[in-house]
């Protein structure tokens, strides 16, 4: 194995983890070409992915190599400082993806490493570990959170029938891979009319899964009784705060309101990054999208698109937009496509 396949082994095992608030972090202790140690970031306030590689290592870690998919801490926090740890082990060489914008971080494990004697390389598959941890990033970088359009569409671009029926537009794969999706992502945001006419859970329904924080967005008022409001891990903006009198929206109520009286989402991302919201996943319905799109406030676009047919009276994903020329349309980069069951995810970048 190269050096690329090694730091490509500890990018991959750190999507095992569910870190939030953290970033995902996976690390290889490698000695003599051959993994003796692997470890990544499982959960917030336990080992970090050095520390957790180290352990599996044991004494095979010194004089050995470290491959690590993002800078190694130098300070305490929840866990004592990684440096520490990987500086007692005997490590002789770190290669590191790319640097950590926490403020906290930021050169200073990098900088600590170096003082203690050892080589320290970084930049090796820098863009790929940038991706997976494309959310912190923007966070840290920008306070914003990730914003990702996700929805199920017939191959004529539908998201449910006149009569607004979805189930199920995507194949039973498709609905797994959401499940997925959610337990990464820290807030789920839908509108009202989705809670009223679908009436979700909104959950990660896989086990060992994180529950994401519900948002609903809605100029209407809702009942206490819908599945979305079953726990407290939820949050209504909307632009009438006395829809929600409820004992039940004590705490839970913003009222958000625009000139136009709809819902000020731009205010809206300001106040759940101030949560510590760093993503979002927005599923629906057909007007969220498309305020979403025209005030590009979205990064990102995810479309599980079936082999199914509903007609020109069906439910479009996105509404109108009011593009006069081709040239006026979002411009989406790095489309990927994936087959999933009988269905193909399209996936790209926004901005």
């Amino acid at each position: 194995m190269k050096e690329k396949d090694f730091m490509q082994h500890a990018i991959k095992i750190s999507l095992k983890g569910n870190p939030f608030p953290n970033p995902f972090v996976g690390c290889v202790i490698v000695k003599e070409g051959k993994i003796v140690g692997q470890g990544f970031h499982e959960k917030y306030g336990e080992n970090h992915a050095e520390v957790n590689a180290l352990n599996k290592a044991g004494e095979k870690a010194r004089n050995a190599e470290m491959y690590v998919s993002l800078e190694p801490c130098n300070h305490y926090g929840k866990t004592p400082p990684c440096t520490k740890k990987i500086i007692q082990s005997g490590i002789k060489k770190v290669v590191i993806a790319l640097k950590d914008p926490n403020p906290l971080v930021n050169g200073k494990g990098i900088k600590a490493l170096k003082e203690a004697g050892i080589e320290v390389e970084t930049g090796l598959m820098e863009e790929k570990a940038r991706k997976i941890n494309k959310a912190f990033f923007k966070f840290q970088e920008k306070r914003k959170p990730l914003v990702i359009l996700k929805a199920a569409i017939s191959l004529d671009g539908k998201i449910a029938t006149k009569e607004f029926d979805s189930k199920w537009i995507s194949s039973e794969k498709s609905r797994n891979k959401v499940h997925e999706m959610r337990s990464k992502v820290d807030a789920v945001l839908v509108g009202g009319n989705t809670v009223i006419k679908d009436n979700p859970r909104l959950n990660a329904r896989i086990e060992n899964g994180r529950n994401p924080l519900k948002v609903i967005v809605t100029t209407k008022k809702i009942s206490p009784d819908y599945n979305v409001f079953n726990d407290s891990n939820f949050l209504v903006a909307t632009t009438n705060k006395n829809n929600f009198s409820e004992k039940k929206f004590e705490g839970k109520v913003l009222e958000l309101k625009t000139a136009n009286n709809l819902v000020d989402l731009k205010t809206l991302l300001f106040i759940l990054a101030e949560k510590k919201v760093s993503s979002i996943l927005v599923e629906g319905g057909s007007a969220i999208f498309t305020s979403f799109l025209t005030e590009k406030l979205a990064d990102k676009l995810m479309l599980f698109i079936s082999p199914k047919i509903l007609g020109n009276d069906s439910i479009p994903v996105f509404g109108f937009l009011g593009f006069e020329k081709v040239s006026e349309s979002p411009e989406l980069k790095n489309p990927v496509f994936t087959k999933i069951g009988s269905d193909v995810l399209f996936e790209a970048d926004l901005k």
